[in-house]
């Protein structure tokens, strides 16, 4: 019986293909970070700016405080210029002392948060920098220059309570005791609770608990809303009164109606 021859595979030949040349690899990049980014480079200058950031806006909204409440009970003009001390700026036109200190108070808040940051990343990198001299002046010196006002606040405090009782049982002392309590004792109260707070802080830093940040934090929240309370006030007072804004002329005296135009 005859078999049946199976079909044998052809070879076909197959198309070459073209060969492909060999891709270009690139090395792998790497983008350079500057180890020192965001670190202070000046650390004891950095840090005293930071310091004295955060004093100066302390002691602002001392003053912002004690004149917005002042403008409630009508004991603060509205021609009031700036607030006073000397780092608070100086305005021509009525009614703008309050917002310019305010703004002032907010920036260097912020400016202090900002360099207490690029201090905190540098510090541990300078080993025993927190026993310096210079490390020491500057934070023992922040919180010696808070001690004054606290010391001036708990005595005007103090005074309120006594001159208080002096006036019990007089007539018509309704009125005495509002600007007394609403005018005095509440921002005397609220400006020693910021100074208090701002001191516990700075003690902190002094026992060596970074509380830098949580210093610039307080001090930002308290001058923006001292900030937006000073406008409400000013815009509200200026409505009521109606009176024309006016600019103060360049030969004015500051001797001349000083309870106007002064603290």
């Amino acid at each position: 019986m005859a078999t049946k021859e199976q079909p044998q595979p052809t070879n076909v030949a197959q198309p070459e293909m073209p060969m492909q040349p060999n891709a270009y690899q690139a090395y792998p990049q790497y983008a350079y970070e500057d180890p020192n980014k965001g670190k202070a480079k000046m650390l004891t200058l950095e840090y005293a700016l930071a310091m004295g950031s955060a004093i100066v806006s302390i002691m602002l909204l001392i003053d912002i405080i004690t004149k917005v409440f002042g403008l409630w009970t009508n004991s603060t003009s509205m021609l009031l210029r700036s607030v006073g001390g000397f780092f608070a700026p100086s305005m021509v036109t009525q009614g703008t002392g309050i917002i310019a200190a305010s703004v002032f108070a907010v920036l260097l808040a912020v400016l202090s948060l900002v360099l207490f940051s690029r201090v905190s990343k540098a510090v541990p990198e300078r080993e025993g920098y927190t026993k310096r001299t210079a490390y020491k002046l500057v934070t023992y010196g922040g919180l010696a220059v808070l001690i004054i006002p606290a010391v001036d606040l708990v005595a005007r405090l103090v005074s309120i309570f006594i001159n208080s009782l002096l006036f019990i049982g007089v007539g018509d002392g309704g009125e005495f005791y509002k600007s007394l309590y609403l005018g005095e004792f509440l921002p005397y109260a609220l400006a020693l609770a910021i100074v208090a707070t701002s001191a516990y802080f700075i003690c902190q830093i002094v026992k060596g608990r970074n509380m830098s940040k949580a210093l610039s934090l307080m001090l930002i929240v308290a001058s923006s809303v001292v900030l937006l309370t000073g406008a409400i006030t000013i815009a509200v007072k200026a409505h009521d009164t109606g009176s024309s804004v006016k600019t103060i002329p360049s030969d004015y005296s500051p001797l001349k109606n000083y309870q106007d135009y002064s603290m």
